[in-house]
């Protein structure tokens, strides 16, 4: 799959690992500008793999409708793992709580393992 520069400078990238695996790698910003194009990896990928891990570790914001892709993209591949490292991402996923309802991981290796277990 290809990489995709989406006009808001956010870039997402979707690898496929062992036929069942997706990973959707994304760097920039998640926000109002950028979220269809997250939208739209999203589904794509949901539609190519079983398991889905969908990293933010380049994200520098995310925004709550970038949060609310991740939540409906849950629904439709419950095997999704993300993975998030910075302290914006981290907080956006505390103060609403959606750490508890998404499987959220600090590393790569660890986010693949939990959604392929």
């Amino acid at each position: 799959m290809p990489q995709r520069r989406g006009d808001s400078g956010l870039t997402l990238l979707t690898t496929v690992r062992d036929d069942d695996l997706v990973l959707v790698t994304a760097a920039g910003e998640i926000d109002a500008a950028s979220v269809g194009d997250f939208r739209t990896v999203l589904a794509e990928a949901c539609v190519v793999g079983k398991k889905l891990v969908v990293d933010l570790s380049r994200v520098g914001f995310l925004s709550c409708a970038g949060l609310r892709v991740l939540e409906e993209t849950s629904r439709t591949r419950p095997a999704l793992s993300v993975v998030a490292t910075g302290r914006l991402v981290l907080r956006v996923f505390d103060v609403t709580g959606a750490a508890q309802a998404l499987d959220v991981r600090p590393r790569l290796v660890d986010a693949c393992a939990a959604a392929r277990a």
